[in-house]
């Protein structure tokens, strides 16, 4: 089924409880919008289909780097993060045998909430026998930011799929005027389901502004904390190559694998990146082998996610 070209509305996203007393943005001009996206094959090459876009957000075309290695795509925000009233939706559905990862640009600057709120909603839907790696970026909450990001996937049976999260503390810590854990409310909701069986639930709403304790409890005392769901068990070698900080590994009941690490902002992120590549590339092949993407020279050091060793 082609991607959808009914405009984007304020009708399309569902607010949490928590934030039910904001709005988004009464003028939805730039503010609301979003991607539906289909990707699929031709002559065994991941290629974007149907795709509808509208501001504030943008995709590219795929970038290729040969035999192997999947498509990357990037999200683009072309405005300086999510302000108050914005609503960004992301509709992806993954065909059969595609291979892609999918980024956003760079970090997700969340900015203060004066009135409203702001969210960005996921929908992913990924084809028997398709292999997805979604990375949003890290998500950077200012003080008093309002956000909620819900995530609702549907696998087919032989579908696998890699998303990860990265929250950070904050803008940065400058004694008495740090930003750091000075949001006002973060809403979180990812949902998993197989051939439309619930598989994972993950939910938190994360009230600030925080103290050192309330930090320690949530963050372990670090300034982020990283969060991966990989279809299907975590091979050997990807368990073997955890970095020397915090981390679980926590095998769900339907046989996929959720990871969690907390740390210094670099190592975490640098975690997350390296360890949602391999797992991709296990998942491609069957066998632990080079993660995608990192072992090429085909992307700059400027990308975010790239040159990544943990």
């Amino acid at each position: 089924m082609g991607a959808s070209t009914a405009r984007i509305t304020a009708a399309d996203f569902l607010t949490p409880p928590e934030l039910a007393p904001w709005q988004l943005a009464s003028n939805p001009a730039g503010r609301i919008g979003g991607v539906r996206l289909t990707l699929h094959t031709d002559a065994a090459e991941t290629q974007m289909g149907d795709c509808y876009q509208q501001v504030p957000l943008r995709v590219l075309p795929p970038f290729g780097f040969g035999p192997g290695q999947p498509k990357l795509l990037y999200l683009l925000n072309p405005t300086a993060g999510l302000m108050y009233g914005d609503a960004q939706l992301v509709h992806l559905s993954a065909q059969g045998k595609t291979r892609a990862v999918v980024v956003g640009q760079s970090a997700t600057r969340i900015h203060p909430a004066i009135h409203g709120f702001c969210t960005q909603p996921w929908v992913l839907h990924v084809d028997e026998e398709a292999v997805l790696v979604v990375l949003p970026g890290p998500a950077i909450p200012f003080a008093g930011c309002r956000y909620a990001q819900q995530v609702d996937i549907d696998l087919a049976a032989g579908a696998d799929l890699v998303w990860g999260d990265i929250w950070l503390a904050g803008r940065y810590a400058r004694g008495c005027v740090s930003e750091q854990w000075r949001f006002d409310i973060l809403v979180h909701r990812l949902t998993v389901r197989r051939q439309g069986k619930l598989v994972f639930r993950d939910r938190f709403c994360w009230r600030g502004p925080w103290d050192a304790g309330a930090a320690a409890w949530h963050f372990g005392g670090a300034p982020a904390c990283g969060s991966l769901f990989i279809t299907g068990p975590a091979s050997q070698s990807l368990l073997a190559s955890a970095p020397a900080l915090s981390h679980a590994v926590l095998p769900t009941a339907s046989g996929d694998t959720c990871l969690r690490c907390h740390g210094p902002a670099e190592t975490v992120t640098a975690w997350v990146v390296h360890t949602a590549l391999e797992a991709a590339a296990h998942l491609d092949s069957g066998e632990d082998g080079a993660p995608w993407l990192l072992n090429g020279h085909d992307l700059g050091p400027n990308h975010w996610f790239s040159g990544v060793n943990a």
